[in-house]
């Protein structure tokens, strides 16, 4: 079965082809790959292309919007050095990560037009996601008019949050009209969970497990017995961790202050909050976790700050998550950031050493390419790297729907 996997994002395209004969019980790469980036709004777009026999391409494109880009990518797949099928009939299937799926849906789908529509509607929890997706889903159904496309939600592990979990104290008005804490990254979650399964070779489900998914967006994750019973962002991808240019959790009464004293408006504030704060507003250079490590060895007292109220708010945030499961067996680390800044790998395992978390520190230096163990032998908490394949997860997906 050939599925085509499509993650439609605000200033990126990447799309992946799977191959399976049997049931992907174990990670399997995909034997195709591409990647549309582009900066601002649609400048200067590229694409790069990988085969399964280690071709690479990478080239400017003149297409000047995303839905050229796509139908430009699905050239490349069935023609040229790096084509990987003959034709397009031969997918049989198209998966998409959809951000937020709110209350609809707790589980992947096969879309519809009734799906579709409630994707548009949850486009206002999630206006940088929500509505590309839509727009690729779109695109593909006049591409692909015959093949089942399925969406795969970010917010469907989270639905097994306890009430206390998912419920903000505010009126319960609020909570009626469906304002609760949603979580994401769960396609990442839910990979990492069976991914350490298969790492610990069946013993990850008994495991009380945090995941830290430090990316450009970021998030953390309590897990037992394989379910999400606690998470860090909330109803919107605005809430928890310090970001790359989001801010993160704030106190409210700074949005009031800004609405009633400062008289700014709503739009400039979401502006702010979204790209103009985390490590960008806080370092005013860059919002790259590599930048920021580096300034700060340097000396650079700005870039010093982001990076230590980074780590402020991870350690205090993985802290909530241990109290939530009372405790913690396993620690995991994944996404951008969580697989590459070693640095921050080690302030962390620092941080709960009084919890037993021991780090291999040659390990932890050489930032594996494979997914391994960074704990040192004697360490009461096992630390894994996991480079999260988010795609996989959702071919895994459609699998299962199909």
């Amino acid at each position: 079965m050939n599925i085509f996997i499509l993650n439609r994002g605000s200033s990126s395209i990447k799309c992946y082809l799977y191959r399976f004969e049997n049931a992907p019980e174990t990670t399997t790469q995909a034997i195709w790959e591409a990647i549309v980036q582009w900066k601002n709004n649609f400048e200067e777009p590229t694409v790069s292309i990988k085969d399964a026999q280690g071709n690479e391409l990478s080239e400017r494109i003149k297409e000047n919007n995303a839905s050229a880009s796509l139908k430009r990518v699905l050239e490349f797949l069935v023609k040229g050095e790096t084509a990987a099928l003959q034709s397009l009939d031969e997918i049989d299937a198209v998966g998409h990560r959809i951000v937020h799926g709110g209350n609809f849906f707790s589980e992947s789908v096969l879309i519809t037009p009734d799906v579709k529509e409630k994707i548009r509607q949850l486009a206002e929890l999630a206006p940088l996601h929500n509505l590309p997706e839509l727009e690729g889903i779109e695109t593909l159904e006049k591409l692909l008019p015959k093949k089942p496309q399925i969406a795969v939600f970010d917010t469907a592990f989270h639905h097994t949050l306890p009430q206390e979990a998912h419920v903000y104290p505010g009126p319960y008005g609020w909570y009626e009209d469906g304002i609760r804490r949603y979580g994401f990254h769960g396609i990442s979650f839910q990979y990492c969970a069976q991914r350490a399964e298969e790492i610990l070779n069946g013993k990850g489900n008994n495991l009380r497990t945090v995941i830290c998914h430090l990316g450009s967006g970021a998030s953390l994750c309590a897990v037992k017995e394989g379910k999400s019973i606690d998470t860090t962002m909330g109803f919107t991808p605005l809430e928890g961790l310090m970001m790359d240019t989001r801010s993160g959790t704030i106190d409210p009464g700074i949005i009031l202050h800004f609405l009633e004293k400062k008289k700014k408006s709503a739009d400039a504030i979401a502006n702010e909050l979204y790209k103009g704060s985390g490590l960008l507003g806080l370092s005013g250079t860059s919002s790259d976790m590599r930048d920021i490590i580096e300034m700060n060895l340097e000396g650079n007292a700005r870039a010093k700050l982001a990076f230590d109220v980074y780590l402020h708010r991870l350690n205090a945030m993985i802290g909530s998550m241990v109290a939530s499961l009372q405790g913690i067996d396993l620690l995991i680390f994944t996404a951008g950031i969580g697989e590459n800044a070693s640095l921050l790998r080690k302030r962390v395992c620092e941080a709960f050493s009084f919890l037993g978390v021991k780090l291999d520190f040659e390990q932890n230096e050489r930032n594996p390419r494979e997914d391994c163990v960074l704990s040192a032998s004697d360490s009461k908490v096992q630390v894994l790297l996991i480079h999260t394949q988010e795609a996989f997860e959702i071919a895994r997906e459609c699998w299962k729907i199909l």
